[in-house]
């Protein structure tokens, strides 16, 4: 008997359940400001207001926005982009994730004048149509659209929504407690 597979959505943010009141730290782009970041394409920076672009150079560079001290990186952060640690983003290939352009981070923390660089940019490639809304807040998606070799995708319906695989999933969820996800429904075509 062949066992189904089954998608998850990867996010970072918390669950009702566990939020303690305090609110996580964000991170604001300051470099490369006319970056899309989830085309699911490789990256093209226009800076430059070049209409056709030029090839990502350099280093994210990203500022630290948080409200109170002490406060806990998170394993990764879905804005401006897909940004992740280094161990996250060796874990992700350690599992077979090979459909990621990858581009240094600077994270800035100007109330401490501290710079943090243990962060990647992960750029995904791979945003496939594959989904449909089912209800106000949820979607179900069409397994049989998902290419063989994509294990880790964005929707063209939706890019900020980041999908794994199942075996994905089951690596990710036990090592990491601050990336939480969604099982999706499967639709018949």
């Amino acid at each position: 008997m062949m066992k189904i597979q089954k998608f998850y959505s990867m996010t970072d943010k918390i669950l009702l359940s566990s939020y303690d009141g305090s609110e996580p730290p964000t991170l604001f782009q300051r470099s490369h400001s006319m970056l899309i970041t989830h085309t699911g394409k490789p990256l093209v920076d226009y800076t430059n207001d070049d209409e056709n672009g030029e090839p990502f150079k350099g280093s994210l560079v990203c500022d630290l926005d948080y409200d109170e001290e002490p406060f806990r990186l998170p394993t990764f952060f879905l804005s401006p982009g897909l940004i992740s640690t280094q161990a996250f983003y060796e874990d992700l290939v350690e599992i077979g994730i090979d459909n990621l352009e990858v581009h240094p981070v600077i994270i800035r923390d100007l109330n401490n004048n501290v710079t943090i660089d243990h962060y990647l940019f992960l750029n995904i490639l791979g945003r496939i149509s594959c989904v449909k809304k089912i209800d106000s807040g949820q979607f179900g998606i069409y397994a049989s659209k998902v290419p063989d070799e994509l294990n880790m995708f964005m929707i063209e319906e939706d890019p900020s929504y980041i999908l794994v695989k199942e075996h994905v999933y089951i690596r990710i969820k036990t090592k990491y407690p601050d990336i939480f996800f969604d099982e999706i429904p499967l639709l018949e075509e």
